[in-house]
């Protein structure tokens, strides 16, 4: 065995800096740096020589490249023996120098810095060295080098290998993984440099040891994502399935954590590739289900905590739909799709005006299976799809229901609710009602929850003055009396929408979950005293919530306009919360925001329009920022939740301020205020928005008011097209999924007839030419003087994207600004990993060019050809 010695370093590299068009010059010279280690490897066995050993040396990750984050006196483990902690190092030259000593093995050095980008830009990476390296930008390989480099004489030749790269406005961390040998002497050195040209400035980049973590689209699409959630009958354990994407995939990879309530310790964990979902604990008990798929099967798995059984109780249910257990525990009721055969004749006779979807002939029907023996009995079958609402405190009867359309009445779907005995199977109706959504039993059987638009008892829920017409998204609730069939709208006079409901057991009182402005909050109805009380949860949009069966504590997930997702647990009795997971708790690196503070102003009508504004992180009140104004302007409020499509936090680590208004139209600020959206279609919602902004330039200086875009979707796509043929305030506007002919969209959209029932209520294109024509975007395309970026999935079936050709075709005949950009094979929303990525860039990257005049990222997105 020849004696060698072989050193490892990975090196985040500081850079000279090209500023003056083609002339390289150098600018920045990085003098701290991180460094971990040495750590002590062995070169593998049977390597055929010196050479190839370090070639696989080099080519092995010793640790997870994309998970290092590396913060001073942190300890970075290499395996159980070796570790070490992150300290800072300083030379003032920007070359390290790692001396060599003579060792059968090969030692490891991490070193890193971080790079805060102050714009998108581009550069080259330049990396000098005589040994091997690699080089790792965000944790993506970029460049290698494979072989030492040693000149004739014998000595270190400090060769050259060069890397165009682009960054992005924010944190990122560039890592060099070098190998060398004894034959290069006793000293090893590694040194970089980055050229730049104009545009292009040093003050546009900084390197450093620690760089603030700006949330970035990596942030809400890479960190971990919480699941469903459920709560054991005791209270005691809260489940809950996680899912974090694989690296540069576009597949997400998901594990059940079990916590203790007690104190938020982890109990239990279900890793390694099941992809389990749909945790549910039984009704008694330490026991819980959840449910594993692969294609179109899905198995249905039973866990006992207290025997410490795990069992297989559905195997392999093709197109499996949702369960329940029963009240208790001894049966379960699932669902499973039936599909009709396939028609290969290449033709189609359409029954009514929803079979075009695809789905359409899809039947769903309910199954119930023993837990005892594994047995299994058909519930339901015929002619309609039949769903699930409720199961009677004994576990003898259940409430079920079957959707159908009456193209006759203008609320156009109906809900039949019926009692199906468990034992015989035999059904009886108990009302055919329109716009309901879900039924449930009371506690004692006596009386059903009922959840429905203001007129489904027809004026029982209605709370709006003569001459308008409610709004039927705005969720009511009611109590039905099964012996005497009286109802009771017990939201009427309440404000918040009602999102879910829960009439729980153990008080006898009702909780709802509730859209409640822009925030969704949780609420109790007191039956005996009907009166609503808030539970304070102190979180400002709860996104998922279980109730136990045996006291009243609950499990929720929720976030706020600044605050992520996070777990919590709470007693309802005393309102206090446990965090139990946090998926971006990360001490050393927080995500940083900046401040989100309301702002309101009253309409012409004297009616208050709500908003939030959310400041530029680093906001300085003695600059000049851009402005991006978001609003949907449809049936339900923005909520100020943290992440979503449209994700505000991103937009102002870019440097931007954000308006987010609420125009008249939306469910949470009571019946009244929803119902200005019927029949509205873009005339008040428009106008709201024009004013709005207005008045909200006038009192923020700091913004620069011709530097100010608009943006929304599906609903507030249409928003925008329709206010940019009102106004040229906007210096541009982007469209997703934006809506620019009311009577395609209601012809064509697959619910388009159906939302305009509510939206467009007794008004189609044959009598109201005023809504349909005169207020479409498309019949205005002529007053459009604003840049537009058009946005669309390519297999868009809400909204189709035939909505954005037309406008794309209007501007384009009429000489106007626009560009139009269909993300292939997705639908109404943006869902799928890398696209999500590139469609997100591709927004900040537009308004950069309009609002910033830095065309720079749009143009490399999509060069000219």
């Amino acid at each position: 065995m020849f004696k060698r010695i072989f050193t490892a370093v990975f090196l985040i590299i500081n850079l000279s800096v090209s500023a003056q068009n083609d002339t390289v010059q150098t600018g920045i010279v990085i003098s701290d740096w991180l460094i971990a280690g040495p750590y002590t490897v062995s070169l593998p066995a049977f390597f055929s020589n010196e050479k190839s050993g370090l070639t696989e040396l080099l080519n092995f990750d010793q640790v997870d490249i994309p998970k290092v984050n590396p913060s001073e006196n942190t300890e970075l483990k290499l395996n159980s023996s070796q570790m070490s902690e992150w300290k800072i190092f300083s030379n003032i030259s920007g070359e390290l120098k790692f001396s060599l000593k003579d060792s059968l093995s090969a030692s490891i050095y991490y070193c890193a810095i971080f790079v805060d980008a102050k714009r998108w830009l581009k550069g080259t990476i330049d990396i000098s060295s005589c040994g091997l390296f690699k080089v790792y930008l965000n944790g993506e390989e970029i460049l290698s080098k494979t072989t030492s480099s040693i000149n004739e004489n014998g000595n270190c030749d400090k060769d050259k290998s060069s890397k165009e790269i682009k960054l992005e406005r924010g944190k990122h961390i560039i890592i060099i993984k070098a190998i060398a040998d004894i034959s290069i002497g006793n000293e090893w050195t590694v040194a970089a440099d980055f050229r730049i040209k104009s545009p292009f400035t040093p003050d546009d980049i900084i390197f450093a040891t620690l760089v603030p973590n700006y949330t970035s689209i990596f942030n809400l699409l890479d960190d971990p994502k919480i699941g469903n959630i459920s709560i054991s009958p005791d209270g005691e354990l809260a489940a809950v399935t996680v899912s974090q994407i694989k690296f540069g995939t576009d597949q997400r990879e998901s594990w059940i954590d079990i916590y203790k309530t007690k104190d938020g310790s982890l109990f239990w964990s279900l890793k390694g590739g099941m992809n389990p979902s749909d945790i549910k604990w039984g009704p008694k008990g330490k026991t819980f289900s959840y449910t594993s798929s692969s294609k179109e099967e899905t198995s249905l798995w039973i866990s006992d905590f207290e025997t410490g059984n795990t069992f297989l109780l559905l195997d392999r249910i093709k197109d499996f739909g949702s369960y329940n257990w029963s009240p208790a525990g001894d049966f379960i009721i699932y669902s499973v799709t039936e599909k009709p055969k396939e028609d290969k004749t290449g033709l189609k006779r359409f029954l009514d005006i929803n079979d075009r979807w695809p789905y359409a002939r899809n039947r769903g029907y309910l199954y119930k299976v023993s837990l005892s023996d594994r047995s299994k009995q058909r519930l339901t079958a015929g002619s309609e799809t039949t769903t699930l609402q409720s199961i009677s405190s004994d576990g003898k009867t259940a409430i079920i229901s079957i959707t159908g359309y009456d193209l006759t009445q203008h609320t156009y779907i109906y809900t039949e609710i019926y009692f199906l005995n468990l034992e015989t199977l035999e059904v009886t109706l108990i009302e055919k009602l329109f716009r309901a959504s879900s039924a449930q039993f009371s506690p004692d059987n006596e009386k059903i929850l009922i959840l429905g638009s203001p007129a489904v008892f027809g004026n029982a829920g209605i709370n709006v003055p003569n001459g308008m017409t409610p709004n039927e998204f705005d969720t009511q609730a009611y109590i039905y009396d099964i012996k005497t069939r009286n109802v009771e709208a017990i939201t009427r006079e309440f404000n918040p929408s009602i999102t879910s409901a829960v009439w729980h057991k153990k008080d006898s009182n009702i909780y709802f979950l509730t859209v409640d402005k822009t925030l969704r909050r949780l609420y109790k109805y007191d039956v005996k005293k009907k009166n609503f009380a808030l539970m304070n949860l102190n979180v400002e949009v709860i996104s998922g919530i279980d109730f136990s069966n045996e006291n009243l504590s609950i499990v929720y997930k929720g976030s706020g306009a600044i605050e992520p997702e996070r777990f919590y647990f709470a007693e309802l009795r005393n309102q206090k919360s446990l965090l139990l997971f946090d998926p971006y708790k990360n001490e050393s690196d927080p995500l940083k925001t900046g401040d989100v503070k309301k702002w309101t102003f009253i309409n012409i009508d004297g009616v208050e329009i709500d908003g939030l504004v959310y400041y530029p992180v680093d906001f300085d009140s003695s600059q000049k920022y851009p402005c991006i104004v978001y609003y949907y302007g449809g049936t339900t409020p923005a909520e100020q939740f943290f992440e979503g499509r449209y994700p505000r936090n991103v937009w102002t680590s870019n440097g931007y301020f954000v308006y987010v208004l609420q125009p008249s139209g939306a469910t949470g600020y009571g019946q009244q205020f929803s119902a200005y959206h019927v029949n509205d279609w873009g005339n008040r919602t428009a106008e709201e928005v024009i004013q709005g902004t207005k008045l909200f330039l006038a009192d923020h200086p700091y913004i620069d008011k011709d530097r100010v875009g608009c943006i929304g979707a599906s609903y507030g796509g249409f928003l925008t097209m329709n206010i940019l043929t009102k106004t040229d305030m906007f210096r541009t506007g982007i469209s997703h999924a934006g809506i620019s002919s009311i009577s395609s969209y209601w012809g064509e959209g697959f619910w388009g007839w159906q939302y305009n029932s509510v939206s467009a209520a007794n008004s189609f294109p044959w009598n109201r030419r005023d809504i349909y024509v005169d207020q479409s975007p498309l019949y205005n395309a002529d007053k459009i003087t604003s840049p537009l970026l058009l946005l669309h999935g390519a297999a868009d079936t809400n909204v189709p994207r035939g909505e954005s050709w037309q406008m794309y075709t209007a501007l384009k005949m009429l000489g106007r600004e626009v560009e139009y950009v269909e993300v292939a094979d997705l639908d109404h929303h943006i869902m799928e990993y890398n696209k999500r990525k590139l469609w997100t860039k591709t927004i900040i990257a537009w308004f950069d060019a309009k609002l910033k005049d830095q065309p720079e990222w749009w143009n490399d997105l999509y060069p000219a050809k």
